[in-house]
Parts: structure tokens; C-alpha cells; sequence
């Protein structure tokens, strides 16, 4: 049986192009609990061309919100073709009614625990209209991802690494918790290895007498050269400290540079912050989301502090580890002068790189329920939930207003100006990474 599976991209406007060159692991997690006797390709639509003329038993699809529009349209073309299509995904998990007028059958939350199910009756005639997990994966039965089936002459040369799935905390903007479920699941330790083992392979860089020729250029330089790069894509990667304590020691036997997402709370235990340093921590993601308490009680995140944020910055950067900073903008006690507010705080706190996004209401969550009853809904039209348009009434300013100010921040933030105030100047933390970051942003950025 041959199964194509598709990671669909929507068209952007010019000035939305942004895509990070990055592989993924969802569609490789499902390839690897499909059975030995099934030849599976996947097909990235971000970087190759979907041939709708292909010989396919079965398509799969994922989807995020944006993408299910064209997700719909993919499915239309191989079902007119009579090839049977199913989809999962956030999108598809919330809206299950939504994608069955598009698809065969719907796979609702984690696909590991349904797919090989799903398969088996798709062989023996009895394709259901749903497939529902009973609970969630456990951290030990979370596959090895079948990298290989992925071209990685399409991305960046950075590996990705997931090591726990869920989240305890309830952002009512978020839809993690909704689809992973509201507790963490750690992967057992010997099974990372084992996955980073076949990624790299302990031991050094290279050879003692080259990386110190090639740090006198730049400390990160070795690590650039040999491709040893690795993203944790966790949602939080201090979900348990003695976890995480052990994750680490395990990360630095490997001698590579990583980054990750952490909560800012992560300044309050220094011995962590040693770890983080020792294995080779490059950045932290944190979401500072806002600078304002009461959105941040309102969004039930809550436990950042703003009044902490600044002292919490130079904590982490006194360790050498560069900061990614995100904010949402047009949150309910946000003005226009959230905008200035915002650049002025990523330029005196010199964060390495920093995105605000316009609040969008993801269906399936809190925000998009509570938006709903007060009639502030704008519309429906899934393409433009992307953090970059406007799709509900703000309060405190017009739906243009806020547009116009996020595209503000982006173009003040990555000016020439400002990336050599954040990554040339002084402290200059790791500025092989954040350069060409920044000035990727920069030339998307220079003609708004």
C-alpha cells in the first residue's frame, strides 16, 4: 500500500512570506508507527510541488488553522481523482464536523494511538469517519521520527528534537493544551540518546587544535561548520527540572549548540541556569506575551512578571544565552501605544530577536469562545488566523491601527540601526546565530 503524506502551505502576500526553513516531525512520527509493508512519502508543500497524478492508495494531511483552506482544496483534487483522503491536526481536531464535508475520515488528537488502527481498517474495507485517541500518548511511546523521508537539502541545517509533549498552564489564546493535554509526558532518557546518538553521535566537535583555530573567529563557528545544531521543539523544555537536570547532562556528552522554549521563571534556579550554559545552550524562546498585568491576567498568564522581565534579561545573558522574545499585540488593555511600548523594551533589554504577533483567536480556544459571545468576531475566513491579520475587534483601537502597529514593530526592531544596537554591541551573545536571523527579517521587513 502506497500513503502520501502532505504538510499543505496557503499563498502569502509579499510582505508575510517569512517561512522558517525548518523540518518537521509530526509526519515523520506518524511514518514511523506505520507498518514495514507500506511505502510512505511525505511531501512538504512550503518547498516542493504536490503532484496530484501521483500513485497513492491513501493521502494523508495535516493541518493547522491557516492552512485548511488549502488543505480542503488538496483533498478535493485526489478525492475527484478517487484516491481517499484523511486529515488530522490542531485544526482538524477541534473542527472535526468542518473537515468531514472535505474528507473520507478525520483523525481527532495525537495520530500515533489511531493511525496504525486506521490503516487496518482502511485494508480491510472499513474506514470509519472518526478516529478519537483514548487518552494520550506516553512519553515512551512516542516513536523515532523517520527523519529520512524528509529532503533536508529544503532546510536549514538544524535538527529538531522533541523530548516531553503537554502543557499544565490553560493561556486562554493557546491551543497546546487542548490537543496535548494539560500534563507533561516525558520521553525516557535512553530513547532521546538513543535519537541523538543516530543524529550526531557523541563526543567532540572536531579535534581539539581545529576548534580552538576556528573560535579565534567565533566560539560558534565549529559548531556552524559540522552542522551541529539542534532545536528543542518542546513547549517548555524545564517541564520538570530533574527531567530537564538529566536532559542536559545528556545534551552536553554531545557537544552541539541548541535552543529551546522556556518560561521566564526559569532565572529563579541558577543551578539550572549553569546547565542550560554548560550543554550549550544558544537561546531561550520566551514568551513575554505582554508588559501589561492585567492582559496578562486576562490570558491566564499570569505568573510573568513584567516589573521582573528586564533584571530576569540580564541574568540570562550574564550566562552567555541569547533571548527570542515574542509579544501579542491588540490584547484587551492594549492601546496604541502598546506599539512603542514594545519596541522601546526590546531595544533597552537588547533581546537577540523578537516577533510580536497580533492576538488571534484559534478556534477551540478560550479567547475565540469568550470573542464569540461578545460578538467581536470579525469572521471565519481560517487563512487569516496567522498572527499577522486582524480577524476580531480590539477595544482599544481599530482593527487598522493594529495592523499597521505590529508591522511597525517589526520594521523598527530588524532596521540596520537596531540589529547592530542588539547583536553588534556589547553584550554580543552569539552573534554568528542572531545576525543573519535579524537580517533575514531585515530585508523582509525594509520596503513595508
Amino acid at each position: 500500500m502506497k500513503i502520501l503524506l502532505i504538510s499543505p502551505e496557503r499563498e502569502r502576500k509579499k510582505e508575510e512570506a517569512f517561512l522558517f526553513r525548518l523540518g518537521f516531525l509530526n509526519l515523520p512520527c506518524v511514518a514511523a508507527v506505520t507498518p514495514p509493508d507500506c511505502e510512505v512519502r511525505i511531501v512538504d508543500e512550503a518547498y516542493e510541488s504536490i503532484n496530484f497524478d501521483e500513485e497513492a492508495d491513501l493521502v494523508g494531511i495535516t493541518a493547522q488553522t491557516p492552512v485548511a483552506p488549502r488543505a480542503y482544496q488538496i483533498a478535493a483534487e485526489f478525492r475527484r481523482r478517487g484516491v481517499p483522503v484523511v486529515m488530522g491536526g490542531v485544526h482538524v481536531s477541534v473542527l472535526p464536523q468542518e473537515a468531514l464535508g472535505h474528507v473520507d475520515a478525520v483523525v481527532i488528537g495525537e495520530a500515533e494511538a489511531t493511525w496504525p488502527q486506521l490503516l487496518e481498517d482502511f485494508r480491510q474495507g472499513r474506514l470509519q469517519r472518526i478516529y478519537r485517541s483514548n487518552g494520550w500518548v506516553g512519553g515512551e511511546a512516542i516513536p523515532l521520527p523517520k527523519r529520512d523521508l524528509l529532503n533536508h537539502r529544503l532546510y536549514l541545517p538544524l535538527k529538531l528534537l522533541e523530548t516531553t509533549r503537554g502543557c499544565p498552564h490553560r493561556c486562554d489564546f493557546c491551543q497546546v493544551s487542548r490537543f496535548f493535554g494539560n500534563r507533561y509526558r516525558t520521553r525516557p532518557l535512553g530513547e532521546i540518546a538513543r535519537e541523538l546518538d543516530a543524529i550526531f553521535g557523541r563526543g567532540p566537535v572536531m579535534p581539539p587544535r581545529a576548534k580552538q583555530l576556528l573560535s579565534t573567529i567565533s566560539k560558534d563557528l565549529p559548531y556552524f561548520l559540522k552542522r551541529r545544531l539542534l532545536y528543542i521543539i518542546d513547549n517548555n523544555v524545564v517541564s520538570n527540572k530533574q527531567f530537564t537536570r538529566e536532559l542536559l547532562s545528556l545534551i552536553k556528552e554531545y557537544d552541539l549548540l541548541w535552543w529551546g522554549h522556556a518560561p521566564i521563571s526559569i532565572v529563579q534556579d541558577d543551578r539550572l541556569l549553569k546547565l542550560f550554559a554548560a550543554s550549550g545552550c544558544i537561546a531561550i524562546n520566551i514568551g513575554f506575551e505582554s508588559l501589561s498585568p492585567v492582559n496578562l491576567r486576562r490570558i491566564k498568564k499570569g505568573f510573568n512578571k513584567p516589573a521582573q522581565y528586564s533584571e530576569a534579561i540580564k541574568k540570562i545573558h550574564g550566562y552567555g544565552i541569547g533571548i527570542m522574545g515574542t509579544f501579542i499585540v491588540g490584547l484587551d488593555d492594549d492601546d496604541t501605544g502598546v506599539f512603542q511600548k514594545t519596541i522601546d523594551f526590546i531595544m533597552e533589554n537588547q533581546l537577540d530577536w523578537a516577533l510580536a504577533f497580533i492576538m488571534t483567536p484559534y478556534p477551540g480556544t478560550e479567547s475565540f469562545e469568550r470573542l464569540e459571545k461578545e460578538g467581536r468576531i470579525l469572521h471565519r475566513d481560517w487563512e487569516r488566523y496567522d498572527s499577522l491579520n486582524v480577524v476580531y475587534q480590539p477595544l482599544l483601537m481599530s482593527a487598522e491601527e493594529l495592523e499597521k502597529g505590529m508591522r511597525r514593530i517589526w520594521k523598527e526592531v530588524f532596521s540596520v540601526q537596531s540589529i547592530f544596537r542588539r547583536i553588534i554591541k556589547p553584550p554580543r551573545i552569539h552573534p554568528l546565530f542572531y545576525l543573519p536571523m535579524n537580517w533575514g527579517f531585515h530585508r523582509l521587513t525594509k520596503n513595508w
